[in-house]
C-alpha cells in the first residue's frame, strides 16, 4: 500500500463509520484524483462480508476471529451495514466511471502455484481456484474465509487465513494489506522472501514466521524459526528478530514498535533484549520529578494484601513470583481501570518499560497476573484531558499492548509468569509528553513502570 499515511486514516474513518459528511466528499474527490487510492481503497472495502469476523471484541486492539462465536449475521449486518452500504456506493462509483482498476498485472510471469485448500470462501464468489492453480506477478489473493496454501517456484510456502488480502509482488515476495500468512522458507532460493505491509517489511533469513496485519494498520511479526530482519523506516537500519521473539508496529506518522518478552523468572528480570526495571530512569521516585496514581478504580488493598500505587516508580520489580505487596494491581477486570503519570513537565521520551510477575506458590497453571494487556496515551499540556474517551479528548494514543496474542496463550501453561514490554520509535523519540495514561484491562501484577527521556 503506497497511498499516504493521511489519506489512509480518512479510508479508515470512512469505512468505520467515524467519518463526516464534509471528510467523505473530500475523500471522494481524493479518489477521483488518485488511482493509488483507489486502489488501496478497494483493497478494504472488498472484503466486505469478512470484515465483520475479522473484529474482534477490544476495540483496543484488534483481534482476528474468522468463526466469531456468539455473533448473529442480523447483529453484524446492524453494525456493518451501513459501513458496507456506504462502501458499495463508492464502488460502484468508480465501476460507473471505469475508474476502479482490477488488482491484477498484465505481468505473465508466473511465479507460484496453489497448494491445499480447505473451506476457502473468495471476496470475488465467482472466481474459481482449484489447487495447482499457477499464479502470476501482480495477481490479489482476496480470502474471505478458509485456508489457502501458496507455494512459490523458490519453495517458499505462505499458508493464508482468511480474511486476507495479499498481492504477489515478485518470484519471492508479497505485500500483505490485511489478515494473516505463515511463511516457511527452507530452501536456499526462498532465503530473502520479503513480506510487505503497509508499514513494514519483514525479511526472511532462512526462517519461519507469521505475519498480521489488522484491519486498522497494526502489523505484528512472530518469528518461530530463524531470523527476520524488519524494516519500519527506510532511512533506519533493520532491526534482527530471532526465533521466540514479537513484535508489534503501530501505524502512524512516528514507527512505533513493541516489543515483548519471557523472563528468567528471577528478582534479576532479565530478559533476551529488554533491560531489567531501572532505578535510573526519568520517572523513577528518586528523581522526585514524576508521581503516579489510579483513577476511576481503587487498587487491590486489603483483600489480596496489594502495594501502593508507588511501587511502580521504585526502581525495582517484585523480589519473588508471588508477591503482591511489592505489585500494583486492580481486583477487578471492568474496563476502567487506569494508572495516570505525571513527569512534571512535557519531556521527550526515548522508550517506556513495564514489567510483571506473577506465578501462584501452589497451582503452576494460575499465571493470569502476568499477563499485559492494556493502551498507553500521552499528552504534553498543563492539565489532562477527562479519561474515558481518549480519542475525542486530546488524548495520544502511543500503543496497543496485548501479551496473550503476542506469546500465543492457548492454555495458562501457556503464558511466561515474568513479562517484559518495551515501547520504542525506530528513530527519534515516541513524543513529547507530560502525562502517561495506562488504560489496563485485567488484574495484573505489574511491578514497574519505566519512562526514558529528557526535557
Amino acid at each position: 500500500m503506497k497511498s499516504k499515511d493521511v489519506h489512509m486514516e480518512l479510508v479508515d474513518r470512512y469505512l468505520s463509520g467515524q467519518a463526516t459528511s464534509e471528510e467523505g466528499e473530500q475523500l471522494e474527490q481524493l479518489m477521483l484524483e488518485n488511482p493509488q487510492l483507489r486502489s488501496d481503497f478497494l483493497a478494504y472495502a472488498r472484503i466486505d462480508a469478512a470484515l465483520p469476523g475479522a473484529v474482534g471484541g477490544d476495540a483496543e486492539l484488534i483481534e482476528f476471529n474468522p468463526n466469531p462465536v456468539g455473533i448473529s449475521k442480523k447483529g453484524n449486518w446492524l453494525v456493518w451495514g451501513p459501513i458496507a452500504a456506504a462502501a458499495v456506493l463508492l464502488i460502484g462509483l468508480f465501476l460507473g466511471s471505469g475508474l476502479l482498476q482490477n488488482g491484477s498485472s498484465d505481468s505473465s510471469q508466473v511465479v507460484a502455484r496453489f497448494g491445499g485448500l480447505s473451506d476457502c470462501r473468495w471476496v470475488d464468489a465467482a472466481k474459481q481456484i482449484e489447487s495447482g492453480q499457477r499464479i502470476k506477478v501482480g495477481e490479489r489473493l482476496e480470502l474471505s474465509s478458509g485456508i489457502a496454501e501458496v507455494i512459490f517456484d523458490t519453495g517458499a510456502r505462505l499458508e493464508l487465513t482468511g480474511p486476507t488480502i495479499i498481492e504477489i509482488r515478485s518470484s519471492n515476495g508479497g505485500f500483505l494489506t490485511m489478515g494473516e500468512v505463515h511463511l516457511v522458507a527452507e530452501t536456499p532460493e526462498s532465503k530473502g522472501f520479503t513480506l510487505e505491509t503497509p508499514i513494514s517489511k519483514f525479511i526472511d533469513i532462512g526462517t519461519a514466521f507469521t505475519a498480521t496485519v489488522s484491519p486498522d494498520g497494526l502489523s505484528r511479526l512472530d518469528v518461530t524459526e530463524g531470523e527476520v530482519d524488519v524494516i519500519v523506516d527506510e532511512n533506519v537500519g533493520p532491526r534482527r528478530i530471532t526465533a521466540g521473539q514479537t513484535m508489534y508496529v503501530e501505524p502512524g506518522e512516528r514507527k512505533i514498535v513493541t516489543r515483548l518478552e519471557a523472563g528468567d523468572e528471577t528478582p534479576a528480570f532479565i530478559f533476551p533484549t529488554i533491560s531489567p526495571p531501572s532505578n535510573s530512569d526519568y520517572a523513577d521516585v528518586a528523581n522526585g520529578k514524576a508521581s503516579i496514581r489510579a483513577i476511576h478504580r481503587e487498587l487491590e488493598g486489603s483483600s489480596l494484601g496489594g502495594g501502593p500505587v508507588s511501587v511502580l516508580i521504585d526502581g525495582e520489580g517484585q523480589s519473588k513470583q508471588d508477591s503482591p505487596r511489592q505489585s500494583a494491581f486492580f481486583s477487578s477486570h471492568w474496563k476502567g481501570n487506569y494508572f495516570l503519570m505525571d513527569l512534571g513537565k512535557p519531556i521527550s521520551i526515548s522508550r517506556i518499560n513495564s514489567y510483571s510477575w506473577h506465578q501462584h506458590n501452589d497451582i503452576e497453571e494460575h499465571r493470569e497476573r502476568a499477563r499485559q494487556r492494556f493502551t498507553l496515551y500521552g499528552f504534553a499540556g498543563d492539565e489532562p484531558p477527562a479519561v474515558g474517551n481518549h480519542g475525542k479528548t486530546g488524548w495520544t494514543r502511543i500503543a496497543r499492548v496485548n501479551s496473550d496474542k503476542l506469546f500465543h496463550v492457548n492454555e495458562r501453561l501457556d503464558r511466561p509468569a515474568q513479562q517484559g514490554c518495551e515501547i520504542s520509535a525506530t528513530s527519534g523519540d515516541l513524543g513529547r509528553f507530560r502525562y502517561l495514561l495506562w488504560h489496563v484491562k485485567g488484574s495484573t501484577f505489574f511491578g514497574e513502570f519505566d519512562v526514558h527521556g529528557a526535557p
